[in-house]
């Protein structure tokens, strides 16, 4: 048996929702100030826009919002558009975990292009295998933090376009995990850690660098690893590297 729930939601917004199973969540949501928390466990459950079409994500728009989405199975699906114009104070405070197999995440802050997107936190665990995650941002000032573990073929891809962002990666254990970092921002910082197995990291940064412009950090222990990285200037680019083990292949450009 499917459960829909039809979700049109308007101003300060607390909201709550459990479901087990074959369950479909469609969310349109305007006003600021709200908090909703949802969890799905079960398997083949989805988070997607009004009409069911999973080309047409969820919507939220409206400043200090706070976000907790948790999905527990397989075959898990998510989309959602966050839109915010918050100059100061709190824009998007989002936490997403998925644990389980072959669920694919799509979650877009300020995709409308409108609006500054600052001061965004958003943490996002993954654990279990063949889990795919996309995440683009336009903003400034946000804090980005992203974990896979004790899992194989998980795949991050970023994009980020946001000044004085902060975004810590890890991945551990199993093999094929990707993490892809395309930044275009000035003042970033970016810390990446990888225990185990086939790890590829590629990141990129691009824009004005000085006064302590562009950072990049990783860590790997071991097994097959490449990492890819390239940074342009005006100057202040920073990598630090520690790779312990394995067949390393680095491939390393900055600018100026």
């Amino acid at each position: 048996m499917k459960n829909i729930v039809t979700m049109f939601i308007t101003l300060l917004l607390t909201i709550s929702v459990t479901f087990a199973a074959d369950n479909s969540i469609y969310i349109d949501q305007v006003g600021g100030s709200s908090t909703i928390d949802i969890t799905q466990d079960g398997s083949a459950n989805k988070i997607y826009g009004v009409g069911d079409s999973e080309g047409t994500a969820a919507t939220l728009t409206g400043n200090s919002q706070t976000i907790d989405i948790r999905q527990i199975g397989s075959s898990n699906l998510l989309g959602i558009d966050l839109d915010t114009d918050v100059v100061s104070g709190v824009g998007i405070d989002l936490t997403y975990y998925i644990t389980g197999s072959n669920s694919v995440a799509s979650i877009d802050v300020n995709g409308d292009g409108l609006g500054t997107a600052a001061n965004n936190t958003v943490d996002i665990q993954m654990t279990g295998d063949y889990n795919d995650l996309t995440f683009d941002l336009l903003g400034t000032g946000n804090s980005l933090t992203a974990t896979a573990t004790g899992g194989s073929y998980n795949d991050f891809n970023f994009t980020i376009n946001a000044d004085s962002t902060t975004s810590s990666i890890g991945i551990s254990g199993g093999g094929g995990n990707t993490t892809t970092l395309n930044l275009s921002s000035d003042g970033a910082t970016v810390d990446i850690a990888a225990v185990g197995a086939s790890n590829t990291t590629s990141v990129t940064q691009s824009g004005l660098g000085g006064i302590n412009g562009m950072n990049f950090d990783l860590s790997i222990t071991g097994s097959s690893n490449s990492v890819t990285s390239s940074q342009t200037g005006s100057q202040d680019n920073d990598i630090d590297v520690n790779i312990t083990g394995s067949g390393n292949t680095w491939s390393i450009i900055q600018s100026d």
